[in-house]
């Protein structure tokens, strides 16, 4: 998939799910989070190949949402797969990510990388 094509994907993603997404304790249904991670896979956001050892380099990232305005756009692609992965063995890993504020902190940096390529 080239560039333009996933900055439209990515652009498209924040407009669908930001309200969704925001931190907060508003209830936001597991299906809704399933319909998230399908749009990412057709989106081909989500990692094929997939490096454990990768992920665990960088897990602190979700434990400081923060940390993740820095972080690249595969460190984002990395952070998604897994949670996308580990939420099919432990329901409610995505719900969890969602109410700590990681998905829309990854969100809003794929806007942010989005717009720099942009201008």
């Amino acid at each position: 998939m080239n560039n333009s094509t996933l900055q439209g994907y990515v652009a498209s993603l924040y407009t669908q799910y930001a309200k969704d997404l925001k931190l907060g304790e508003h209830y936001v249904s597991d299906k809704r989070l399933q319909e998230f991670v399908s749009e990412l896979e057709i989106s081909g956001i989500l990692l094929a190949q997939f490096n454990w050892d990768e992920w665990y380099q960088n897990s602190h990232l979700v434990d400081r949402p923060e940390y993740i305005a820095d972080a690249s756009f595969y460190e984002c692609q990395l952070l998604l797969t897994a949670m996308a992965r580990l939420d099919r063995f432990s329901p409610g890993i995505l719900s969890n990510m969602r109410c700590q504020g990681v998905l829309i902190a990854i969100l809003e940096r794929f806007q942010t990388l989005y717009y720099k390529q942009a201008v």
